[in-house]
């Protein structure tokens, strides 16, 4: 009885510890990268732009890990500094500082030549969670190399499920990791390039708050804001303009007050506001004189009391829906199949477990 009891349970152990099939390339939505040129000391330049599955059939999951490699010519921290993962925030689509949630920066990997970044907790949709790569480009760039990035097929070198130093791919809470089958590259390479005489790139600048189509409801209001310059000097200065947007006349534009180096933040004290709608623009400069011809740009309605006033503004464009859940294919039914079927096994296997102690207990 015992040698019965122990053998069977040495094969469902076999069959219990066959991996399970892991999340396929095709199950990931690449929404494709465009291809740009890539200047000396930029920032928020688009590299990657993924929606990821969840790996829990019709339900939320948590992104874990996940590890990038660069498919082109740029040299890790030489050409390319760091990249930065970011999670879809404000309109559909990638608009990086100020805007997009931004997730975190990617360690370097020299044995594995990759960028990881671990111990996330991100929620992902039972639809889907967009993420955006951005790079940031080194002063010393070499002119043409490239980037294209790819998530590297699945490697868990120790078969534990969970993200170590030495794997590839993206890893999910629910241990259904992928790409299983094959890598999922970006289309479209990034060229570096270095500026022909002088730095001509200008600043960027964004307002994060108030939000665009906001109310407000008080006589003073603290506008803030981000600035960072793209090329190789720093901003000069930040102005702002309030202008109402029925009879706005002349754009004034004002100061506004750092409270970080190098305008990164920086905000203004809106006072003695009337009821009515406004334009909140920016304009910022370098110290190369590379001018912002308008910067980010907000609308706002101010009201006091009453009932709220909705925003009698041009209406927004549909935002793009979310990728829906695709239905399953013949291989992927069957690949939950067993799913379930090797959750059956699991628990009848605990069961055995349960006799055969039980057997040993009596004798």
């Amino acid at each position: 009885m015992h040698k019965i009891i122990i053998t069977i349970i040495f094969i469902l152990i076999l069959f219990w510890i066959t991996p399970v099939d892991a999340l396929l390339s095709t199950d990931f939505v690449n929404h494709e990268a465009p291809s740009a040129y890539f200047y000396p000391q930029e920032f928020d330049k688009l590299v990657l732009d993924l929606t990821i599955p969840s790996g829990v059939l019709g339900g939320e999951d948590k992104l874990s890990a996940i590890t990038i490699k660069n498919n082109g010519s740029a040299i890790d921290l030489y050409d390319i500094e760091k990249f930065k993962l970011w999670k879809d925030a404000d309109e559909p689509g990638f608009q990086g500082m100020g805007k997009d949630e931004e997730i975190g920066v990617f360690n370097y990997y020299a044995s594995n030549i990759s960028w990881y970044l671990s111990g996330l907790n991100i929620a992902v949709p039972s639809n889907g969670l967009r993420i955006f790569v951005s790079a940031e480009t080194s002063k010393n760039l070499t002119n043409r190399r490239s980037v294209q990035i790819k998530i590297p097929q699945l490697e868990d070198v120790n078969g534990n499920g969970s993200f170590d130093l030495a794997d590839s791919g993206i890893f999910m809470e629910s241990k259904n990791n992928g790409p299983g089958d094959s890598a999922i590259v970006n289309p479209y390479l990034q060229t570096l390039k270095t500026f022909i005489t002088r730095d001509n790139l200008c600043p960027k600048t964004v307002i994060t708050e108030p939000k665009d189509n906001s109310i407000i409801n008080t006589e003073s209001y603290t506008i803030k804001g981000m600035t960072r310059d793209q090329g190789t000097s720093n901003p000069a200065w930040v102005k702002i303009a309030i202008n109402p947007l029925v009879n706005s006349g002349q754009v004034i534009w004002q100061e506004v007050d750092l409270t970080s180096s190098n305008y990164l933040t920086w905000e203004y004290q809106w006072q003695n506001i009337t009821e009515g709608e406004y334009a909140i623009k920016t304009q910022s400069a370098d110290w190369v004189g590379n001018t912002e011809t308008e910067g980010d740009s907000v609308k706002v309605v101010v009201k006091f009391s009453g009932e709220e006033l909705e925003p009698e503004l041009e209406p927004e464009p549909e935002p793009e829906p979310e990728p829906g859940p695709k239905p399953l294919t013949e291989i992927e039914q069957l690949q939950e199949k067993i799913k379930q079927v090797q959750l059956q096994i699991i628990e009848l296997l605990n069961q055995l477990i349960q006799i055969y102690l039980e057997q040993i207990t009596l004798y």
